[in-house]
């Protein structure tokens, strides 16, 4: 029985139960995010009136208002509003084939009030995915960066998208955006006060102004299934679901030699031990 296959054989064990184990818990982790989106789509969307007392990620809808807090600015169209997503494009017009190419989007939201008449309940989108494309009415078409004022050129450059900086007369900051400059373009897609919204994977952080008026919303934020949108039906919970596909595929990949190492280290500590 020599030491080195004890070590040799003691090794693979232990290298595959950590690949084994590793295995297991990224299988189980998407097997829960399986679970958790087919939930989220079975419960559907709740009254504003019990979300207070939910205890899970809730799904609901009603109708945008402006809180406290106020409103944002939109930068293309200087519209007020709750919360925007501004897109940029660009093409090499130098080349006959040139094709757009989406680099650039840059979203923003301020807290607001969802209501449906008389239930409201505080909407924190700053950790959300704002899915605002859906409504043509609140948008602006692509339009191209030499059409822009300098305002809104300083207020996209504010933001930070790509090549929309002005030097103080409002020209081009370089020759290099001089010659830029026709082919980029920008878009934005806004959720406006008394729009319609719906919400899907918050959960309650705050509700401590209800112990003193119990009329007082409470706030909704969230994290990874957060999503506010002006469409009906959600884009965050599909994708999680397909990532919790990929999680069980890749899981189970990994389990398979791990299994493999660690029956070899059995079968060969054993077969060592015995002989």
């Amino acid at each position: 029985m020599p030491p080195t296959n004890l070590l040799v054989m003691g090794a693979a064990l232990l290298f595959g139960l950590a690949v084994l184990a590793a295995g297991v818990i990224i299988a189980s982790m998407g097997v829960g995010r399986i679970r958790l989106a087919r939930r989220l789509r079975a419960a559907g969307p709740i009254p504003l009136r019990e979300v207070p007392d939910a205890n899970r990620l809730v799904e609901f809808a009603g109708t945008a208002r402006a809180s406290d807090e106020g409103t944002l600015e939109a930068p293309v169209s200087g519209t007020a509003c709750l919360a925007y997503t501004v897109q940029s494009r660009s093409r090499d017009e130098t080349r006959p084939d040139a094709t757009w190419t989406h680099d650039a989007a840059v979203s923003a939201g301020v807290p607001f009030v969802v209501d449906e008449g008389t239930d409201r309940v505080r909407v924190d989108p700053a950790s959300a995915v704002l899915s605002l494309t859906d409504r043509p009415s609140a948008a602006t078409a692509w339009t191209d960066r030499a059409d822009l004022s300098a305002d809104v050129r300083d207020r996209l450059a504010g933001i930070g998208l790509p090549n929309a900086a002005t030097d103080g007369d409002g020209a081009d900051s370089s020759d290099d955006l001089r010659e830029y400059r026709e082919h980029r373009e920008y878009r934005e897609y806004r959720l406006e006060p008394g729009g319609d919204v719906h919400v899907y994977g918050g959960t309650v952080t705050d509700g401590a102004d209800r112990a003193s008026d119990p009329d007082a919303p409470v706030t909704v934020a969230g994290d990874d299934w957060f999503e506010v949108s002006v469409g009906d039906r959600p884009t965050v919970i599909p994708d999680r679901q397909r990532s919790g596909s990929l999680y069980v595929i890749f899981g189970g990949l990994l389990a398979v030699p791990g299994l493999g190492f660690t029956l070899a280290g059995i079968v060969g500590l054993v077969s060592t031990l015995v002989l």
